[in-house]
């Protein structure tokens, strides 16, 4: 009977002790969960959400490129040699990790400014500022860029990282976009600036040569009369 209790016991501890052990501690005794892909379906966004499971715990994720487009995605033991070959050679176009669901960035060279100028003013003043480039996320487009935006009064700088996106920059001209390839110096290539308040600008040069207009024409009555 004591047997029995003492089972019993052991059983209570032993659940309350994992309990308390963190979600990550408890996925690292896991063989890791990757995102995954290969080919076109890397830029399908609706295929970005694919797994597999990697059968070993040492196991990491990685993601593939061809030059700054995702080529593959998956645990590195199942990926394709010439992937494989990319990691082992430390390539740019190799980006590893290791945890759950962690290959979901960009190059780690893809670098670009991610800031509001409406939540910060020196996101306004890019020549100017000492503002510091951050690792983009995950390219659906063959092509990666940087932006710089301007939004109301304020610039936007981000990382555009579908075709929609792109497009819609090329599209407005007050949205212009930059190779991250041409960043220098440590310096990220959407470090430039657009004329903020262009329209607003318009607007008061209406106001003042209303004004002028109704003082000459307040003169000119005066001089009549």
């Amino acid at each position: 009977m004591w047997r029995i209790g003492l089972a019993f016991i052991l059983l209570v501890a032993g659940r309350q002790i994992s309990a308390g052990i963190a979600p990550e501690a408890q996925n690292a005794v896991e063989p890791p969960k990757c995102y995954s892909c290969e080919g076109i379906n890397c830029l399908r966004t609706t295929l970005q959400n694919m797994t597999a499971s990697c059968t070993d715990k040492l196991d990491v994720c990685v993601t593939i490129f061809e030059d700054y487009a995702v080529s593959e995605r998956g645990c590195l033991s199942q990926i394709s040699l010439a992937g494989q070959a990319k990691c082992e050679a430390k390539d740019n176009q190799c980006l590893k990790c290791s945890g759950q669901l962690c290959n979901n960035k960009g190059r780690k060279d893809f670098k670009c400014i991610q800031c509001l100028g409406s939540e910060s003013a020196t996101c306004n003043k890019g020549a100017t500022s000492s503002l510091t480039a951050t690792q983009c996320g995950l390219p659906t487009s063959a092509n990666s860029f940087c932006y710089v935006k301007v939004v109301g009064e304020h610039l936007q700088r981000g990382c555009s990282l579908t075709v929609k996106e792109q497009k819609s920059c090329l599209a407005d001209k007050d949205c212009s976009l930059c190779s991250p390839e041409d960043s220098s110096d440590g310096v990220a290539c959407n470090a430039f600036d657009l004329t903020v308040g262009s329209k607003s600008g318009a607007s008061q040069g209406q106001q003042v040569m209303s004004l002028g207009l109704a003082v000459l024409g307040m003169l000119f009555l005066r001089f009549v009369n």
